[in-house]
């Protein structure tokens, strides 16, 4: 360890006031019937709101409490700058509370705790990046009560190891961090925006019919070719409560694809990092492959994945697991919880994104029904009511190309975003070992 390097606990870094070290309150002092529509409200940090590996908090789906209830909870408020940790669930979660945010405290809820760092001996920037260090998430799995939902507590977070350099030292290693983690943001910007466009698309195509309404009143769309305007029945039909084009069919989601249920696995099937294929969970959908991807040489009745392919998760938490992503990256195997959808055609995929996108709040819905503990699933059954608006295969092609380039550069926003991690996460581990230094 270089000189002046110190080796000590988050506890002993922790600020001299009260509550610099806490948790959020007890299930029944914080319940969704505590939240309120209200702009002066207090926001209230959950899972959600912490970061998935680059953004170090996500204030998208903040929900709020009135100011009295957050009074009555002061031991367990946050403010700009403290460290938040999940306690409960996703153990591994780390977050910092950003202070260019129009709110000057936040309340924790049940399953987080916080960390008010010594501003004279730790910069939360660096105790945020070193609690994502391997050594610190190989703490936090030793030390997981995994009994029920994993949980961990208080005690733990307190003797929580840590790597102390300099004041100076600790800034300029999260500022070489940080620069790489915007980089990464940027990637994610550009695909959210890519994913919105073909979003807008699919439902400017397939739920507004706008094409055909078009056509019905003799002009072409902006987004329909001649060869398709040609083809196009300029008509509608209508079948109980639904009005849609002529040439549609009405089918069950579940004869659209075949949803493959990903395959579990254990301790046994695991090998060592980088040997065999990695296993993908909702963290790698959300991170990419990262040092704590679990990796396996051979599974029998595997489910295999690869690039291109469409994956539906279909168990988690409501707010934050249910989702559907495209997988840009190489062959690997597909974890439990997980479909893997497998449209008859390939040309048939950009379709189908755009229609589990579209079926998100539904898909919620139905996991919400089944919610314990915080968590909720989907089964097929629920998949077998969800009657579409099928359009005929002119149109699944035309979406296709129409779409083409736009999926092109997400897997290339994809692509980049790897190497970007690989380079941060290689960099973090040198950093926070003291293999590498730089100068403040």
């Amino acid at each position: 360890m270089p000189a002046h390097w110190v080796r000590c606990t988050l506890d002993a870094i922790k600020a001299d006031s009260d509550n610099a070290i806490a948790g959020g309150p007890f299930g029944s002092d914080l319940t969704q019937a505590d939240y309120v529509d209200d702009p002066d409200g207090v926001p209230v940090i959950r899972g959600c709101n912490l970061g998935h590996g680059e953004r170090r908090f996500y204030p998208d789906e903040l929900v709020f409490v009135h100011p009295s209830k957050a009074d009555a909870l002061r031991r367990s408020q946050a403010y700009p700058g403290d460290v938040i940790f999940t306690q409960r669930g996703t153990v591994s979660q780390v977050g910092l509370v950003p202070d260019d945010l129009p709110w000057r405290r936040f309340l924790l809820s049940q399953s987080q705790m916080k960390l008010t760092c010594d501003l004279s001996r730790a910069d939360p920037e660096y105790v945020y990046y070193w609690c994502r260090s391997p050594e610190v998430q190989r703490y936090v799995e030793n030390w997981t009560i995994a009994a029920g939902v994993p949980h961990t507590n208080l005690s733990t977070l307190r003797q929580t190891p840590l790597l102390l350099p300099p004041l100076a030292e600790q800034r300029a290693i999260a500022g070489a961090l940080s620069a790489l983690d915007r980089r990464i943001s940027l990637c994610d910007d550009q695909r959210a925006v890519l994913v919105q466009l073909v979003e807008l698309l699919f439902r400017t195509w397939f739920i507004d019919h706008e094409p055909t309404a078009a056509k019905e009143n003799g002009l072409r769309h902006p987004t329909v070719d001649e060869a398709l305007y040609s083809r196009l029945a300029p008509a509608f039909t209508v079948e109980g409560d639904r009005r849609f084009p002529l040439a549609y069919r009405l089918l069950p989601l579940t004869e659209l694809a075949e949803f493959q249920n990903g395959s579990a696995f254990g301790l046994t099937d695991f090998s060592p990092a980088g040997e065999g294929l990695p296993i993908i969970k909702i963290g790698e959908l959300k991170q990419g492959i990262t040092r704590q991807t679990r990796y396996c040489v051979h599974r029998d009745g595997g489910r295999r994945i690869d690039r291109g392919d469409l994956l539906l998760s279909w168990s988690g938490n409501p707010d934050t697991s249910i989702d559907t992503f495209l997988y840009f990256g190489g062959p690997a195997w597909l974890n439990q919880h997980i479909f893997k959808v497998a449209t008859k055609r390939p040309e048939d995929r950009a379709y189908m994104f755009g229609l589990l996108r579209s079926l998100k709040p539904r898909l919620l819905a139905f996991a919400r029904a089944k919610q314990t503990t915080g968590l909720g699933h989907i089964t097929l059954k629920d998949l077998r009511t969800l009657v579409i608006e099928y359009p005929p295969v002119m149109m699944r092609d035309a979406f296709d190309a129409l779409t083409a380039p736009y999926f092109a550069k997400i897997g290339a926003c994809d692509e980049l975003r790897a190497s970007l991690v690989a380079a941060r996460d290689e960099l973090l581990l040198r950093l926070m070992s003291a293999e590498a230094r730089l100068r403040p």
